[in-house]
């Protein structure tokens, strides 16, 4: 059978036309799609038609997704500032008409009755005080710190008012890298805590101190150092690699397991003779220690020494934490008897007495425990310098004090509010003690003799002891009071009497008692609030009682709170400012990182239309060619 050749112009023909086709396809293919951006107004549907672009544009969609997470949390923020803003405003208005009430209420110029009319106008503003205080916004008090779910000032059945809050700020993020606080605290909004008491303890070093408590609590970056260890005939030299130690204890093990082997060995122990420092013996000869390749471990341990017998290391200063032991306390002497002493609190109307944790291992966590059993009206803290406690008072309108319960626990815990160191001029709230107002201390004793005592120039209330201890040593004695606060005088003679006189009241130790008694002084060292509710109850009580004394002490209070309480609006204030600050910037860098994915992801409307007008007139040239190209007939298929 014979198979007839194709005419070759009938195969050019059929290559020509696949041709044309392939190009009408692709351009409809195009065509599709630039008319899906059109629709979509995205320049492509899946990232793998522009990967780079598409890497891009994700990027920049996350950044603006964060960003508006950011002007939610802004606008939440900047509606919690200005609800606290709103809330203080008539408290000053309270302050300053609190000042108004003052004024008419000191002196003579107002009769017992008018006082009275007054000091109900006072009781009013620490009502209106009081709602502001505890206002809530979206189901949030603002002033509890980070207690929103509670009331956080409550009114108490004697007048005074207790915060139930904390110190704690809330932190918002108003921008990516960008946070601060959208509240502030009752306390500091209204002074509602005593200023805290608590003077250093000074803590001693122990092996089970963190290494991260250290040198004030900058700690110890940990690494390796080099220990030689000398003989004379034997020279050792150890890199001892401290970066997994947590502890001193950690730090003494490793340096001693470096030179176990011998034939010298080293002892690392907390330096005995201080109690704040590490001490490292060799068994003979010489140690030496030094950093490596510009560490600071060694010198940060107080260590880096050269060569020489004994290293006694620097003080570490370790700081105070709630695991500190009591045992280690005043460089390690502790707090002295415990047992059958402790604390007496007395917090408004409660006076409590605090039985300290006798434990060997009992810790500052255990202190705080016992104080919070008896007195949960008690604020308890570390000091900002982490060297000493905070105790506080949670009242505002009553007195608080802590003194000693026949021992020196309170004074070797730095917590007793009235010592041998306190200056005369903290007595009475400010007031001082009348020592240099040309009276004398004026004290009757059994044989009738007085003893005239000038105690002008002294500046302490160990100065006023040492003048009083010194008419009659042995026999006219003072003291700080065994239990609680105060000052105590006793004749051991018989009778004694000290005269009712300015001098006598300022100290607290004015009475008669007979032989065998001694006259036990009352705290004129207690601490109150210095905040908005303690000055307006104050006001009102001095008011009641005609007490000009008292009222010209609170009209300096009161100034210094105005002055303060202006300062708490104006930080709310700049507050808000610099949240609209942020969001401006927001704003404008929205604008920004929109454009910026706009040009990797949107559709260029005016350059696609003109592409598929393009691909259109392209299209009808491909079809006009074709037609005269591919003109067949039946002679082309011969």
């Amino acid at each position: 059978m014979t198979i007839s050749p194709i005419p070759s112009g009938r195969i050019t023909n059929q290559l020509i036309a696949k041709r044309f086709q392939r190009h009408v396809e692709d351009a409809h293919s195009s065509l599709a799609n630039l008319q899906e951006q059109l629709s979509t107004g995205q320049r492509y549907q899946l990232p793998s038609e522009a990967p780079a672009s598409s890497v891009r544009a994700m990027i920049f969609q996350r950044i603006i997704e964060r960003k508006d997470q950011m002007q939610i949390s802004l606008n939440t923020g900047r509606s919690l500032l200005a609800a606290s803003d709103d809330a203080l405003r008539p408290v000053g208005d309270a302050l300053n008409r609190a000042k108004s009430l003052l004024f008419a209420g000191i002196g003579s110029g107002s009769t017992a009755t008018e006082k009275q009319g007054l000091a109900i106008e006072v009781d009013s503003l620490v009502r209106d005080v009081l709602n502001s205080a505890n206002r809530q916004f979206r189901d949030r008090y603002l002033f509890g710190g980070s207690e929103t779910q509670q009331v956080p000032f409550d009114l108490q059945a004697d007048g005074s008012v207790r915060y139930g809050g904390d110190v704690l700020s809330i932190q918002s993020f108003f921008d990516i890298d960008l946070r601060m606080a959208n509240n502030i605290d009752g306390n500091s909004a209204f002074v509602a805590l005593t200023e805290p008491v608590g003077d250093d303890i000074n803590p001693a070093l122990t092996l089970a101190t963190r290494l991260e408590d250290a040198n004030g609590g900058l700690g110890v970056p940990t690494g390796s150092i080099t220990v030689t260890l000398d003989n004379g005939s034997s020279t050792q030299t150890q890199t001892v690699d401290l970066s997994s130690a947590q502890t001193f204890d950690d730090v003494k093990t490793q340096l001693e397991n470096a030179f176990a082997a011998g034939p010298l060995t080293l002892t690392a122990e907390i330096d005995p003779t201080t109690n704040f420092g590490l001490r490292l013996t060799p068994s003979a000869g010489t140690v030496g220690v030094s950093d490596i390749g510009g560490g600071t471990t060694a010198r940060d341990l107080g260590i880096e020494s050269g060569a020489t017998g004994v290293i006694n290391g620097s003080d570490i200063d370790p700081i105070l934490t709630i695991h500190t032991p009591l045992s280690t306390l005043n460089a390690g002497t502790g707090i002295g008897t415990i047992a059958g002493n402790g604390l007496q609190i007395v917090n408004g109307n409660t006076t409590s007495t605090v039985n300290i944790p006798s434990a060997a291992d009992a810790t500052i966590e255990d202190l705080f425990n016992a104080m919070h059993a008896v007195d949960k009206n008690l604020f308890l803290a570390i000091n900002e310098d982490r060297n000493g406690l905070a105790v506080s008072s949670r009242f505002s309108g009553a007195d608080f004090s802590i003194g000693e319960n026949n021992g020196q626990n309170a004074t070797l815990l730095g917590i007793r509010t009235m010592t041998a160191s306190t200056s005369l001029s903290e007595l009475n709230f400010g007031v001082g003690a009348s020592v240099n107002d040309g009276i004398n201390l004026e004290i009757t004793r059994r044989d009738t003799s007085t003893a005239s005592i000038d105690l002008s120039g002294t500046f302490t209330v160990q100065q006023v002891l040492d003048r009083i201890n010194a008419v009659d040593p042995g026999v006219l004695t003072a003291a700080l009071n065994s239990v609680g606060n105060g000052i105590t005088i006793d004749d051991v003679s018989g009778d004694i009497t000290i005269a009712d006189n300015a001098l006598a009241t300022s100290l607290g130790i004015a009475g008669t008692q007979p032989a065998g008694t001694a006259i036990t002084g009352s705290d004129v060292n207690s601490r109150q609030t210095e905040g908005v509710l303690n000055v307006l109850i104050g006001i009102a009580q001095a008011l009641r009682a005609g007490d000009d004394v008292e009222l010209a002490r609170l009209g300096g209070e009161l100034d210094a709170e105005i002055d303060r309480f202006n300062l708490v609006r104006a930080e709310v204030g700049a507050r808000l400012r610099e949240v609209d600050n942020v969001e401006a910037r927001l704003q404008d860098e929205d604008v920004q990182i929109r454009a910026s994915l706009s040009l990797e992801f949107d559709t260029d409307f005016a350059e696609t239309i003109t592409r598929i007008a393009t691909y259109q007139t392209t299209l009808e040239a491909t079809f006009r060619t074709a037609s005269q190209s591919l003109q067949l007939n039946l002679f082309s298929y011969l």
